[in-house]
């Protein structure tokens, strides 16, 4: 009998109200879940193995961090290698379910079996609720043998390098990053699909074997998030950069512009320093390719002509882009950028 691996993480999907006022993880609604999921696949064949890698009922998604993601793949890889997996499927809250499919997309590429994120945004003792809709949806994409990492939601099949949170409430939370979800019709799911049998000849990519013998800590990770920053481009508004910055993602206009005067403060604040820091151009536009060298004085790109090494987003989701730049700095800390040049456009250093 082949298995399903079942990792509760925590989520609204695992939750209940609290005195009708707010939504927490809860023991018994993991329960049900998993009675739930037991019950499906019992009726095919499938026999179910859960995870509980921060216990139950597992935590809020907007607590997760790189350390978590690093954990959820230490436990997934170690179940791939006993070699009777038919699929995963991982019970995640909304909030920031994108980043960590971004992350399983760049770890677990190239995997032959399907590997499921699915979620909430309602409780089981809500009415109406939309646990059943997509956890038997999930189940189902496990069965049909849809090799890759996804998330299913309200219907969807979105890969999960290009899923994006754009709801807070509503059920049909999540979209496509220039992408198309794959549609499921209720017609799809009313026979059980036949179980198509994966081929299990994969291995982790060399940079993830050398990050999994590694011992990840909580300083670890503290560090990197100091040194991986985030700043949001607004009219008037200025970022204070600290010099300790290793990459710096700005998060501009359009095709990848941000404010001159930003650009000039990144320049002259990393001037003197010997080694400045590598800068991802992103835009908070989310559709079309981004191309940071489009406008002449405001592209970020431009910063390459002043020694910094810049990267463009492309036509990744922001989530990818963030996961990718963990993943580089974690698994490759002295070359991030042969993990970088992978997925992203590179403007070297004194590249017009």
């Amino acid at each position: 009998m082949r298995r399903v691996l079942v990792v509760l993480t925590g989520g609204t999907i695992a939750g209940a109200m609290r005195d009708g006022k707010d939504t927490a993880p809860d023991t018994g609604a993991s329960e049900r879940l998993e009675r739930l999921l037991e019950e499906f696949f019992d009726d095919r064949g499938l026999q179910v193995a859960t995870a509980v890698p921060w216990g139950v009922p597992g935590l809020d998604s907007s607590d997760l961090n790189p350390q978590h993601w690093i954990r959820l793949t230490r436990i997934i890889i170690e179940e791939l290698q006993k070699g009777d997996l038919q699929g995963i499927i991982v019970l995640h809250g909304t909030d920031t379910m994108a980043f960590t499919a971004a992350w399983l997309s760049l770890v677990l590429e190239g995997i032959p079996l399907p590997v499921v994120l699915t979620g909430s945004q309602l409780t089981l003792d809500y009415t109406p609720e939309d646990v059943q809709v997509n956890l038997r949806g999930a189940a189902q994409v496990v069965c049909a043998g849809y090799p890759g990492v996804w998330v299913y939601f309200n219907w969807k099949l979105i890969p999960g390098k290009r899923a994006h949170k754009a709801r807070a409430i509503h059920p049909d939370a999540f979209t496509a990053v220039n992408g198309l979800p794959v549609f499921f019709s209720p017609e799809w799911g009313r026979e059980a699909p036949k179980i198509l049998l994966p081929e299990l000849h994969w291995r982790p990519p060399q940079h993830l074997q050398n990050l999994l013998r590694k011992k990840e800590t909580a300083e670890t990770i503290s560090t990197l998030a100091r040194q991986l920053r985030w700043y949001l481009c607004m009219p008037g508004c200025a970022p204070h950069f600290t010099g300790e910055e290793k990459a710096l993602v700005l998060l501009g206009f359009g095709a990848g512009n941000a404010p001159s005067e930003i650009l000039q403060a990144l320049v002259s604040r990393f001037e003197n320093e010997p080694m400045k820091p590598m800068v991802i151009a992103c835009s908070q536009a989310e559709g079309d390719t981004k191309n940071p060298q489009a406008y002449k004085g405001v592209g970020i790109a431009s910063l390459a002509k002043k020694g910094f090494f810049v990267w463009g987003q492309g036509d990744a989701s922001l989530e990818f882009v963030h996961a990718l730049l963990w993943y580089a700095f974690l698994a490759a800390p002295d070359s991030p950028a042969s993990i970088l040049g992978h997925y992203l456009k590179g403007y070297a250093p004194g590249n017009p």
